[in-house]
């Protein structure tokens, strides 16, 4: 059984596929392989496509192979870098990737009646340093592509050559400029030091795009590009790890949310029609933490990964408890309210007609962690745009720290910009009664002694699990557990369960039920119409125990279900 994947279908019939340890290397990464190996990386030459994420296109009988929207393409590279353009090169096939993306995130409704904030189009300043200049051609840029040894080299100090050194050794580098090649954003390095390489990533989009087709992905040797077009933006992923194309994606999708969190998907439009060349980095000033904080986020939380919002596992009794205070000192142009631990909600407060999805949750957990700072008693005004609520607005919030012993944190959110010192005095009197009935105390206590591990479940072989309810889009699990608290370890079972939840839900072999075994666990996943469940067992813990095992699993998070997830409280 160890060294082995069982995928079991609805059946009950199994399917033995080769080993794919989650923790992979290139060699079982399950990626079409070069036959030439990657040039070593050179701190001489920091943008050649000799070294660094690109070094694969310049094997000299390498392949890339190319998912477009209309198919699969292999391109073999020849001697001088230059993509071959025969029919014994190319092979381009209609059907779609196994594994193509699924996309997780449905048009929204449209017709909010709430009134929210634009930006004036006098806002939206031109960049007078662009006057004049014209961009390259489709043609030129992939002119570009073709001649690799037309690349620039740039002149760096020895400071800056160590900098290049560490920059070629990052597993995952992320990238985001305009539809005119303009740098946004780097998560390595200065965007304004690599303006070669954003026209390298440019010229390739552009090749696919002359030929009428969208690039959606490369994969060369042990890297994985993944592209993905959020207009006017376009962002792209390198990955020399196991991220498959699908959670790259997604993680591209978070990113360029979190751009309109900021600024609205309307001033995004709005911005570059006006102006092809404009610089979006002149209203980006400061805000690069936070994507750096969303992309760490994607990398670690399991909600993100299941599309869905943790909840706090506490007594039902105290949250309703804390649900009235909300409810009490609601005042009427508070829109949602929302109090939470960490990146677990606690309770929240929201209009019948409105719903806050697990993705505007997660934006909104993202700018609480990295703007506010607990010990300095934190809190913050600010406007901000909810992509999945209404992308074309701002609403206001109010985040402050709540508690000086937890990271607890209370969340107002209004749709009138006039309403700050209002909702500083909502959070007062909400905050006043949770300490005088004693819930805030309550909750501070349940917060430090009550632990909830997986032993408490009574289910044998059982190490870790993570229960989604599919109506409520809300996820419990239970806390790590030795081996699973050292940061290695536990980014190593997110790799499991990013490869399980892959198989159940992008593949063309889907099952109801997928396993997973190796050396030090075994992980099962389950979906059926109402729920996800995946759980970790001991290695030594065979299918039909493990299957028999979720069963009970599943009926004792019913019992504890008011426990565990928020269940119509809060709606007014």
């Amino acid at each position: 059984m160890s060294g082995n994947h069982v995928a079991v279908s609805d059946d009950n019939t199994s399917e033995t596929t080769p080993a794919v340890r989650p923790r992979l290397n290139a060699s079982t990464s399950g990626r079409p392989k070069s036959p030439a190996a990657a040039s070593p990386a050179s701190p001489n030459v920091t943008h050649d496509m000799s070294t660094g994420p690109f070094s694969d296109f310049n094997s000299s009988t390498g392949n890339a192979f190319l998912t477009t929207a209309s198919g699969i393409s292999r391109i073999s590279v020849s001697d001088d870098n230059s993509p071959r353009g025969s029919d014994d090169n190319v092979s381009r096939s209609s059907e779609p990737e196994p594994g193509a993306l699924l996309d997780p995130y449905p048009a929204k409704e449209t017709g909010m009646s709430m009134k929210l904030e634009q930006r004036e189009e006098s806002d939206i300043e031109a960049d007078d340093e662009d006057e004049g200049k014209e961009t390259l051609t489709k043609t030129e840029r992939a002119t570009t592509l073709i001649d690799l040894s037309s690349l620039p080299e740039s002149s760096h100090d020895d400071d800056d050559e160590e900098y290049s050194v560490s920059w070629y050794q990052n597993k995952k580098h992320i990238f985001v400029f305009s539809e005119a090649g303009k740098p946004i954003y780097s998560r390595y390095g200065k965007e304004e030091a690599m303006v070669s390489l954003y026209g390298v990533m440019q010229a390739l989009l552009s090749c696919v795009q002359d030929q009428d087709d969208d690039l959606k992905c490369i994969r060369t040797g042990d890297h994985l590009f993944v592209f993905r077009c959020h207009s006017p933006l376009i962002l792209v992923a390198v990955s020399h790890l196991t991220d498959s194309e699908e959670l790259l994606a997604r993680q591209l999708h978070y990113l360029a949310k979190q751009t309109v969190f900021f600024l609205t998907q309307y001033y995004l439009v709005k911005a570059f029609k006006n102006r092809h060349n404009y610089d979006l980095r002149k209203q980006l000033g400061g805000l690069p933490k936070f994507f750096n904080g969303i992309l760490n986020f994607t990398e670690c939380e399991i909600g993100f990964l299941l599309g869905s919002v943790r909840c706090l596992p506490m007594p039902q009794s105290l949250r309703s408890e804390i649900t009235n205070v909300l409810l009490t000192h609601r005042v009427p142009e508070l829109v949602f309210a929302i109090l939470l631990y960490d990146n677990q909600i606690v309770s929240a407060l929201r209009p019948k007609q409105y719903i806050l999805t697990a993705q505007d949750m997660h934006l909104l957990m993202n700018y609480v962690k990295t703007e506010l700072n607990r010990e300095q008693h934190g809190e913050k005004w600010a406007p901000c745009c909810l992509p999945d609520f209404n992308d074309g607005g701002f609403l206001y919030i109010h985040p402050s720290y709540i508690s000086e012993t937890t990271n607890l944190s209370l969340i107002l959110i209004t749709n009138e910009k006039e309403q700050h010192i209002n909702m500083i005095q909502c959070k007062e009197r909400i905050v006043s009664q949770l300490i005088s009935n004693k819930s805030l105390d309550k909750l501070e206590q349940h917060i430090l002694n009550s632990r909830f591990v997986a032993c408490d479940t009574k289910i044998p072989h059982l190490s870790h699990f993570i229960y989604k309810s599919k109506s409520s889009k809300q996820l419990v699990m239970p806390e790590f557990v030795p081996p699973h608290t050292l940061d290695e370890e536990r980014q190593r079972l997110f790799q499991i369960y990013s490869h399980v939840y892959d198989r159940l839900h992008h593949s063309y072999h889907k099952t109801m039920v997928y396993t997973c075994c190796n050396s030090t666990e075994v992980v099962v996943g389950y979906v059926s119409n109402n729920s996800e469940i995946y759980c970790v067992f001991q290695p030594m813990c065979t299918r039909p125990i493990a299957l028999n095992n979720i069963d009970k699993l599943l009926r004792w998070i019913r019992k504890e279900e008011n426990r565990f997830f928020i269940l119509g409280n809060g709606v007014y």
